[in-house]
């Protein structure tokens, strides 16, 4: 039981690692940046059309796994702190299961039903209907925010995370699982969350292309609503919930500063301690601002 434990910790702390790539990603793409009218008409045909979409996904995938031979001493240290509190969170895993257990209702259910769509068909739709939008109507900030949050979901929910689900292997709590059972390249995929990643990627992309503090609010508010959902589900645990979010948002963030123009956007985080029942966690506070 104990090796399983480790096997989860030492799971969850060097995914942590690897996926804070993300979030200090910096090598810029202007090249890329823009699927604008211009863009458009020099394509001619569909099939370049794709073509220059495949190259721009080349290019950010290049740079967010790349992006830890740019690390320095700074960035190594966060990302080993968010690792940590990854698997702290763990070990409070099968708590938090039976609390939320004892708690589920009719009207949780209810609103579990009505918010879990968002981390899968519903995610979908709206970062197609931005990006349909701002085509038909030549609104740039919708395009590019479409598109952005499309990029973001098929990296962060179509690649990591699936590929994570199957490496690890994890129960999930509706199977039984005391939150340290593992079978390592199984059909078993509690660990991350992919409704999470999704519902976060989306999220993160439309809180980075907004202004003001509306949209960034509603965006994350639904987005936990999903990932909460999921718990009163009893389809994942609470660390499942979180790795996939701190997915979702890093890859989220990622793909709107590789896309923003030098100077326009810049990217800041920062672990912040949370008081909790039993004493004190830490969370993560993401910014996008001015220069």
């Amino acid at each position: 039981m104990r090796g399983k434990r480790r096997w989860h910790k030492g799971v969850c702390a060097g995914t942590i690692l690897l996926l804070s790539a993300a979030l200090r990603a910096q090598i810029p793409a202007p090249e890329l940046e823009r699927f604008d009218t211009e863009a458009s008409s020099r394509a001619g045909t569909l099939s370049s059309v794709l073509k220059t979409e495949a190259g721009r996904y080349v290019a950010d995938g290049g740079a967010i796994l790349l992006a830890p031979l740019h690390w320095g001493s700074g960035s190594w240290t966060q990302a080993v702190l968010v690792a940590a509190s990854i698997v702290i969170l763990s070990e409070e895993d099968k708590s938090l299961d039976v609390a939320f257990a004892r708690n589920r209702s009719r009207r949780t259910d209810s609103v579990s039903a009505a918010v879990t769509p968002l981390g899968s068909y519903a995610g979908i739709g709206v970062s197609a209907v931005s990006l349909g939008a701002g085509l038909l109507f030549k609104n740039a900030e919708l395009r590019d925010t479409g598109r952005d949050a499309v990029e973001a979901e098929i990296f962060a929910a179509g690649i990591v995370t699936p590929i994570l689900k199957r490496t690890v292997g994890r129960l999930r709590p509706a199977q039984g699982s005391d939150a340290d059972e593992y079978r390592p390249l199984s059909n078993d995929q509690s660990f991350p969350s992919g409704h999470s990643t999704e519902a976060f990627a989306v999220a993160s992309v439309f809180a980075a292309r907004s202004r003001g503090w509306v949209v960034p609010v509603v965006a994350y508010a639904l987005a936990s609503g999903v990932g909460l959902a999921r718990m009163n589900d009893r389809a994942h645990f609470a660390s499942d919930v979180v790795a996939g979010a701190f997915i979702g948002t890093a890859i989220g963030h990622s793909v709107v500063r590789r896309h923003a123009p030098d100077g326009e956007k810049s990217l800041s985080w920062n672990l912040v301690p949370v008081p909790v029942r039993r004493g004190a966690g830490m969370g993560i506070r993401l910014e996008i601002g001015g220069p």
